[in-house]
């Protein structure tokens, strides 16, 4: 590998895959970085990554069999042999307070193999100031170099969409590009244009950066929030939510979100604590964030006790419920977060067995009842609950979920994806009373 056209890729989850093989067919040579060895062996001998997200297992598989692609859990090693450093590891939440852990000690480990005139580029979502205060000084004291002086330092961060990515970054997206300062912004600007055929948008600022990002989830948080409130008014007040929304939605002007059980993945749910963050140490208030935020998380337990409701009036008791999805989103395979968990834990402190059913999801990040076949975790259910929007549960019927059951199972629809269904004495659906 020619160092001056290497790039080495912190994090080889989704986005650092996706990078990755945009950069792989874009010229650049790549070492992929991770602390996970058997993630590093794997991507080494071919072993599939994320099969709902197209090309990259072909682009990363050629790429290896080439000789120009590698992977390693040495991030120092990485960075000396290395021009180029793009960071996606992730900022996570601890009691809804930012843990820099992995971060820093990717920034460590970059520093140590740092030299002049290289470039840095923090693409993961981090609170406002991260790259400026907690990146840099530690780039600079590991390599006893000077940001802007002696490397570059640039944050752009990602902006894709899970089971399009590589056409988000490559061809639906301009990508946001900035440095911190006028040198390092240059660097970064070469380095992406080469990648993305949308063209960069050049912002005047690391913090503004980071701050773009993070109002593209907040926007979404909010708009959820506000779909899932009208959900709930609509629920009391006996209209239905989807006609009345659909047809909101036919006026250009507004563009209501769907509702759902709740909000989950390692993005939407977590911007709005950074942003929470930053608005308390300026002394801003964040109510609207706050209570946005607020009530998504309230929306498994609403979904929970709007089912029980069911069999309250029906006089009928419940042992057993299906959750149909685990994703926290429609065809894709991330449960990070998911919603469908805490419908889990509320329905299990309550004595109620749980199935959990999923076409995509084969590893939970936590211990759950996963069935994969549809018939088998639906067999005797007393109760079902559609969690995620999976394109398969949109083409059933209630009559077949009530002939796979065997039983005469209550459905709560949180996601509308029975629409087509509604009025049915088996059925209720979130936003229609």
């Amino acid at each position: 590998m020619e160092r001056a056209d290497t790039v080495a890729v912190y994090g080889m989850g989704r986005i650092g895959s996706i990078i990755s093989a945009s950069l792989l067919r874009n010229g650049y040579t790549v070492i992929g970085v991770d602390v996970d060895p058997d993630r590093v062996e794997g991507l080494s001998h071919g072993e599939p990554t994320f099969p709902n997200e197209p090309n990259i297992d072909s682009v990363l598989n050629k790429a290896v069999n080439e000789k120009r692609f590698k992977t390693t859990i040495d991030g120092n090693s990485a960075s000396k042999e290395s021009k180029y450093k793009v960071v996606t590891v992730p900022v996570y939440l601890t009691h809804n307070e930012p843990s820099y852990k992995s971060l820093e000690s990717a920034a460590q480990a970059i520093g140590g193999g740092l030299q002049k005139e290289d470039l840095v580029s923090i693409e993961s979502s981090v609170p406002l100031g991260t790259t400026r205060n907690v990146i840099m000084p530690l780039l600079e004291a590991a390599s006893g170099l000077k940001a802007e002086e002696d490397f570059w330092l640039s944050y752009s961060p990602e902006r894709l969409f899970e089971g399009r990515g590589l056409q988000d970054l490559e061809e639906n997206y301009p990508k946001v590009v900035s440095g911190v300062g006028p040198k390092s912004l240059v660097a970064a600007v070469k380095f992406y244009e080469r990648i993305v055929n949308k063209g960069v948008l050049k912002l005047s600022s690391i913090e503004t950066a980071e701050m773009e990002k993070l109002m593209e989830g907040v926007y979404r948080d909010v708009n959820i929030a506000l779909a899932n409130e009208l959900a709930l008014i609509c629920e009391k007040a006996g209209i239905d939510f989807w006609e009345a929304m659909d047809t909101a939605n036919s006026q250009p002007f507004s563009h209501l979100h769907r509702p759902g059980a709740g909000v989950g993945g390692n993005c939407i749910p977590v911007y709005p604590y950074f942003i929470m963050r930053a608005a308390k140490c300026h002394e801003q208030p964040s109510e609207i964030i706050e209570e946005a935020r607020e009530l998504n998380e309230l929306m498994p337990r609403h979904v929970v006790n709007k089912l029980l409701m069911l069999f309250i009036k029906r006089r009928r008791n419940v042992k057993h419920i299906t959750i149909l999805g685990l994703a926290f989103r429609g065809d894709i395979d991330d449960d990070r977060a998911s919603p469908t968990y805490s419908i889990v834990d509320r329905l299990e402190k309550l004595g109620i067995s749980v199935r959990v059913h999923d076409p995509y999801v084969r590893k939970p990040t936590r211990p759950v009842n996963l069935i994969s076949d549809l018939g088998e975790s639906l067999k005797g259910a007393d109760g079902i609950i559609i969690a995620t929007d999976h394109s398969v549960y949109r083409d059933l019927t209630v009559a077949q979920i009530l002939k796979l059951s065997g039983s005469d199972p209550l459905i709560f629809d949180a996601r509308g994806v029975l629409l087509k269904e509604k009025g049915n004495p088996n059925l209720s659906i979130l936003g229609i009373a």
